[in-house]
């Protein structure tokens, strides 16, 4: 990497780059939904989306929302997203963003932040871990629906 990573509040202008970053990382073409999810978040929650760039360019983003209604959760930060174009991983990119991230959350008076990520994901799993977040006492449970037989 050769420039220094810059933080800095996201624009509309970043919502390509975003996308296109989400697209490497995930290697199918993103949803329909996600651009105008992104749209919402910078018109609703604009201190809480964030961008890196190195050089000019956008190498990662993350957003981050204040939520307290769901599930009987009491008021907490959550990071909806974090992504780093995979040829600025493992240089501290993902770390600034949070870092940077959590004077909005202080901001907001909010006793922790919460995300959810793959429990699979070793590698994830760990580098959370390295921030200081530790599993908490809620867990996701899933129901698959498998396809109905249609009448033929």
């Amino acid at each position: 990497m050769e420039g220094e990573i810059r933080i800095r509040r996201m624009n509309v202008n970043d919502v390509e780059s975003v996308l296109a970053i989400d697209e490497k990382i995930t290697g199918r073409p993103h949803e329909a939904q996600w651009e105008s999810k992104i749209l919402e978040h910078l018109s609703s929650n604009p201190l809480g989306c964030l961008v890196a760039e190195v050089d000019g360019r956008v190498v990662g983003f993350v957003i981050g929302t204040i939520r307290g209604w769901e599930f009987g959760i009491p008021k907490c930060g959550w990071i909806e997203i974090v992504g780093v174009d995979p040829d600025y991983r493992r240089k501290g990119v993902a770390r600034a963003l949070i870092d940077a991230l959590e004077p909005f959350f202080r901001m907001n008076s909010v006793p922790s932040v919460k995300t959810m990520i793959d429990w699979n994901d070793g590698g994830l799993v760990s580098f959370f871990s390295s921030l200081g977040f530790k599993r908490s006492e809620y867990i996701i449970l899933e129901k698959p629906l498998e396809e109905e037989e249609k009448p033929g």
